[in-house]
């Protein structure tokens, strides 16, 4: 519940007119508005919220905020009107004022890769042993976060959230949203270059977040990533952890034994204590995400024993690296949400690692949001795939054409769309076969997972 007092306060606001007082919650979506909660007009560069104004007063009774100088469509608008700078700055300052008011301790996940699995696997951790709340999904650009904390509504222990960016400056402002308690950032790799520019600006981008961190907070460095590992070792302000599966570090992951298909059973040396447990996720960038989520777990003193019964029951999540079968006897991996040059050569290495009967079949997508390095990384992805042994390689878009020129066209074929790469394969694919489905969000490569099924 929301007094106007509050929120003129926290937005900086000035009352246009007053009809209710009290809100029961903060909304920017005027189709899912409920009655009496405050509506928070965003623009966007195809569409203005501040159109919406009436439509959400007629559904929620409540009011709404609303930028100055748009005073001609508030003056027409029943409910609470309240007038702010920016209605996108607004959102932020309510959740930076409900952050204040709560006694959780917040966590904070960023990263090149691997992010969402990992905060998925620590809620998994943690879960039924505390009250937690997180951002669902990938909520986890500076809207979805605010949002997500001014849902929050009963007390909780813990709050975790993602951090995602694709522009500079956006991982400062979630920082300073949420001032974490404790940091992680899972690795640095090139991803969303577009806005980032090259790695040096990835890494300072996601450094942000440990700059950001609270005072006598806990960060921890992944020892494995050379990024981190030498440019990360100031711990003055914050108690600094690190974890690694090659290097020696506060928190190791071994590999005791690979059950193909079936995971790993892994030794976890979680600071002074030992357990041994098993995951049944697939491939050696999953076991990272899995020590990154266990150390945090032990962190905030879970139970070691209580940490490998979780790690044991979790299950990859749909179009993460997900295991298949199909009818006709082949497997495949889905592995399908997003794709960038470190995620697709991991891949490709699991890939090539997991028991296969027949044939290694690779069909890979485009890399999006790689900026002026688009060319240069769909380059090296085919010097990869011509390095190593991959049966057939069909690819499809517009970038991997780059690709296809690094390769011997005797095994691979490029496609411009959905419906003839999946003839050729269904053509091609057989009984031990196994099949690596991979490609950028914005191509939907589930559906050629769906029709090869």
């Amino acid at each position: 519940m929301w007094h106007i007092d509050e929120i003129v306060k926290a937005v900086k606001g000035i009352p246009l007119s007053i009809e209710r007082e009290f809100f029961t919650a903060i909304s920017t979506d005027s189709r899912s508005i409920q009655d009496g909660d405050l509506f928070i007009p965003l623009s966007g560069n195809n569409f203005d919220g501040h159109a919406f104004i009436p439509l959400a007063y007629d559904k929620s009774h409540g009011g709404s905020l609303c930028e100055k100088g748009r005073e001609d469509i508030a003056k027409s608008a029943k409910g609470t009107i309240i007038l702010v700078d920016n209605t996108l700055q607004a959102l932020i300052d309510l959740a930076k004022y409900k952050r204040k008011q709560t006694k959780a301790k917040y966590i904070a996940i960023t990263g090149s890769n691997g992010k969402t699995t990992t905060k998925e696997i620590l809620i998994h951790i943690i879960k039924n042993n505390v009250h937690v709340h997180y951002n669902e999904k990938n909520y986890n650009n500076i809207i979805g976060v605010s949002k997500s904390i001014l849902s929050m509504e009963r007390a909780s222990e813990f709050c975790v959230f993602e951090l995602g960016t694709n522009s500079k400056g956006e991982i400062k402002t979630l920082a300073e949203i949420i001032e974490p308690d404790i940091s992680l950032i899972t690795n640095i790799n090139p991803s969303h270059l577009e806005g980032l520019f090259d790695l040096d600006g990835v890494l300072e981008e996601k450094l942000s977040l440990f700059a950001g961190t609270k005072e006598g907070g806990t960060i921890l460095v992944n020892a494995d990533d050379t990024y981190l590992s030498t440019r990360y070792k100031n711990g003055a302000k914050h108690t600094l952890s690190s974890f690694g599966i090659i290097h020696g570090a506060d928190f190791n992951l071994a590999i005791i034994e690979d059950l193909g298909w079936k995971g790993y059973n892994i030794s976890l040396k979680l600071s002074s204590d030992t357990i041994k447990a098993k995951t049944s996720l697939l491939g050696i960038h999953n076991l990272y995400n899995v020590l990154a989520a266990a150390s945090i777990a032990y962190t905030i003193d879970a139970s070691i024993n209580h940490i490998a019964r979780a790690i044991e029951l979790f299950n990859p999540y749909s179009m993460r690296f997900q295991p298949v079968e199909s009818g006709r006897g082949y497997m495949i991996v889905n592995d399908t949400y997003n794709a960038n040059p470190s995620s697709m050569q991991w891949a490709i290495k699991t890939l090539l690692n997991l028991p296969c009967r027949g044939k290694r079949i690779a069909i890979l997508g485009d890399m999006k949001e790689l900026g002026d390095k688009t060319s240069y990384y769909h380059k090296e992805l085919g010097r990869f795939l011509r390095e190593n042994s991959i049966s057939m390689v069909a690819l499809m878009g517009e970038y991997v054409k780059d690709t296809f020129q690094e390769l011997d066209g005797t095994n691979t074929r490029i496609f411009d769309s959905k419906q003839p790469l999946v003839e050729y394969v269904s053509k091609h694919a057989e009984e031990g076969d196994v099949i690596l489905v991979k490609g950028s969000r914005a191509l939907k490569m589930e559906e050629i997972v769906e029709a090869l099924i």
